[in-house]
Formats: C-alpha cells, structure tokens, sequence
C-alpha cells in the first residue's frame, strides 16, 4: 500500500533533518587527532629511522660465519738452466687450500650488535611520535587559546559599538555625555581593535607554525583552520582533569618505560656487546691449510712420489696483554658512561614532572577564583558602574575602568587555561608517550 504524499514528504524531510545532522556531528570532530595523523604519516624521520632499521637488518643478514676459503697454486723449484720440470727431484707444482677460523664467537656477536643498533629505532620512533605529538598538541592549544581570545575582543567590540552610540547620542542631544566620553570610547575602541589585530597575527603565526611537521601538501590546508565546538569540549575535557598525588616510586616507575629511556637502554645493550667484540678479539685465530704437490717422472723414468701436507696456524697472544687491558677498560669506562645518562635522563624528567606537580594546585585554585569568584565580580562592578552613569550619578571613567578590568581578567583566564592544558599535555608526555588520543 503507498503512504499518502503527506506522509512520504513528512519521511523525506525527517530524513533529510537527520543527514543534516549526522553530517554536522562528523564535521564536529576534534581536529587534533587529523593533525597528528597528518603529521606522523608523512614524517621524514620516521621514515629515516625505518630506513636505518631496515639497513641495519639487512646488514646483520649479509655477515659471513666463516671466511672464503683461499686457493693457491705455485710452481716449485724450477731450475733456471733450462727450465726442464723432470730434472730435479724437487721441482713440483703445488696447489694449497687454507681455510681461517673466525676469533671466538665474533660472527654472532657481530650479528648481535647489528639487531641491537636496529632494535635502537622503535624506540626512537617512538620517543619521535611523542615528540611530535607534544609540540603539535602545545601548538594546537595556543590557538584555540587565541581563537577564543579573539572571540572575546571581538564581542566587547561589539558592546563597544553598542554603548558608543548611546555616548554619541547622548553627547549631540546635551543629555549628560561629554566630548571626554566620546573621545574615551574611541581611544578604547582603537585600543580593542590593536589587540584583535595582535591576537589574529599570533593566532596565523601558530597556524603557520604546524607547517614544520607537515608536508607541503598537507601545508595548503591550514589557511583556514579554525577551532569548532568539538576542539572546545576537549579542550575543556584536558583542563578538567585531576591530579591524584605524586608518588615517587610510581612515577620512576612510569618513567623506567619512557620512549628516551627506552632508547637509551637499547644504546647501553649496543655498548656492552661491543664490550664482548673487544674481549674476543683477543681471542686466538685458526688457519688450517693443505696442499698436493705434483712431481714429474725423472728424465730416466724412475717414477717419483708427490707430495701431501697439511698444517695449521695460531697467532700468540704475546705482546697484546697490555693492549688487551687497556681496551677493555675504555669499554667498560664507556658503558658505565652510558648507564649514568641514562640515570641523568630519568633524575631530569623527574624534576620536570615533580615541577609540574608543583604547579597544578596552584594553577587550579586560580582558575576557579576567577571562574567562581573574580569574574562575577568584576561583571556585577561593570554593570553597576554602567548602571550608575547613565542615571547620572556616576563617572564615565568609572565605567570605562572597569570595561578594562573586566577584559583583562577574562583574557588573564584564558592565558591560565592554556597554561593548564599546556601542563597536563606535558605530563601526558612524560607519563604516557605514547598514548592514543
């Protein structure tokens, strides 16, 4: 049975509502996640890092366990009166084969050496991706910080507009405005838009400055980013949070699995492997050698016997003793090196997370003196210094005063939500690098 027109077009119009919406909602996403996907994607160092991975395993693949066999082949004992082959006993062509034994277990220590400097890289990457992650989120937050800063100039330069008129017309009809007042909201108006024009400069220094993790593709989509509603809510979820308190243990703990720790865990295992190649250079090396030498009948016939030997060889240790000593305490000096920056490493991230432990408490209680406290304030004094100047019992200057007061502080609020979400994407970086947003 077919619905009446009525009922098809009713359908089609609530159809439509709800691709509107679904299509608003996807638009409504935060735009962070798109910019680290973008910039991690195509990023040259990465890349190089892969690359390198991929050579050093390709390199550990290619070592050799024994050396190529060496072949010889001579003539022995020639005489030079006639270069005759069957006239001397001792005249003989020889062909050898000796074989070179690898110095202890070089060839898997060396293979071990080229899979760790490889295993070097993941977690290079990684203390990349956060990197990266860090700067862009820091970058992302000025702007949103700066976009709402505008918003705010832009609206008091609308209320601006709003009571410059009324001053205006007060002023032309002698009602009580003064050409002092005029000429105030001028000079605040022209001081407002000086302002408006610093922060949108700022705000496409930031924009510009995403250029430095992005491809030049990729570049020519930042000309008009601008932070929705979505990018509002996270930044509002990421100031929002709570710190419980710190806990050393718990926070070496986290730091022990840090992408720059890891890292430099990966250099000390590179180190002490390097440390077992210098000792087994000391090691003896075999050569085993064999050789057939052939001998022509003499000149009366008489058959003569060839010849079979077989031999080894093996470097003596005898003047590497000192040398020995001397190399592997410069590679034990170097892997303790090693081992205290990596020390030096967790005790400097340590203080920069205890720092900013430090600065949460505070921070927090001075957002919320402004939100709850400060700003309600300075509005209620605003509305009635505006309130007392136009039932002609209050200065002009009162009014302007506190239109100042009232912007500052709102700007002061801003600048200290930034600092709050700059704080807590650093501690996002210290204690989960590599998280997923």
């Amino acid at each position: 049975m077919k619905l009446p027109p009525l009922y098809v077009v009713s359908a089609g119009i609530l159809l439509s509502c709800w691709q509107f919406v679904a299509t608003a909602q996807q638009a409504q996403q935060p735009q962070l996640p798109q910019l680290l996907s973008q910039a991690l994607s195509e990023d040259y160092a990465l890349a190089r890092s892969r690359q390198s991975e991929h050579a050093l395993t390709t390199q550990g693949n290619a070592v050799q366990s024994m050396p190529d066999p060496r072949i010889s082949v001579g003539m022995l004992n020639v005489p030079t009166d006639g270069f005759a082959l069957n006239e001397q006993a001792m005249t003989q062509l020889k062909m050898g084969v000796s074989q070179m034994l690898p110095r202890g277990d070089s060839v898997a220590l060396q293979r071990d050496a080229l899979a760790a400097k490889a295993a070097e890289h993941p977690a290079r990457r990684d203390l990349r991706k956060a990197e990266v992650t860090l700067a862009i989120t820091l970058a992302w937050i000025d702007i949103i910080i700066l976009h709402n800063s505008k918003e705010l100039v832009t609206e008091q330069l609308q209320l601006l507009d709003q009571l410059t008129i009324a001053v205006e017309n007060n002023y032309a009809s002698s009602s009580g405005a003064s050409q002092y007042d005029v000429l105030s909201m001028e000079v605040l108006h022209t001081a407002l838009e000086d302002r408006l024009e610093s922060l949108t400069s700022e705000q496409q220094t930031a924009i510009a400055g995403l250029s430095n993790w992005l491809t030049p593709m990729q570049q020519a989509t930042l000309t008009n980013i601008t932070p929705n509603q979505a990018d509002q809510r996270w930044l509002t979820s990421l100031i929002g949070q709570s710190l419980l308190p710190a806990n050393t243990s718990a926070l070496l703990e986290r730091l022990q699995q840090h992408p720059q720790v890891i890292s430099r865990n990966a250099v000390i295992n590179v180190q002490k492997i390097k440390q077992q190649q210098v000792e087994t250079s000391f090691d003896p090396q075999w050569e085993f050698n064999a050789s057939y030498a052939y001998r022509q009948d003499a000149t009366n016939n008489t058959s003569r016997a060839d010849f079979v030997s077989v031999g080894m060889s093996v470097d003596v240790p005898l003047f590497s003793r000192k040398v020995k000593q001397a190399a592997m305490a410069a590679t034990v000096a170097e892997t303790e090196s090693l081992e205290t920056e990596k020390r030096l490493v967790i005790q400097q991230q340590l203080s920069e997370v205890n720092q900013l432990y430090a600065r949460y408490p505070a921070l927090q209680s001075r957002i919320n003196r402004y939100e709850q406290t400060l700003l309600p304030l300075r509005q209620q004094h605003y509305d009635a210094a505006l309130n007392a100047y136009t039932t002609a019992s209050g200065n002009f200057s009162d009014v302007m005063q506190s239109h100042l007061a009232l912007i500052d502080d709102q700007m002061k609020l801003l600048n200290l939500q930034g600092d709050m979400a700059a704080l807590m994407t650093r501690l996002d970086y210290f204690l989960n690098p590599i998280s997923p947003l």
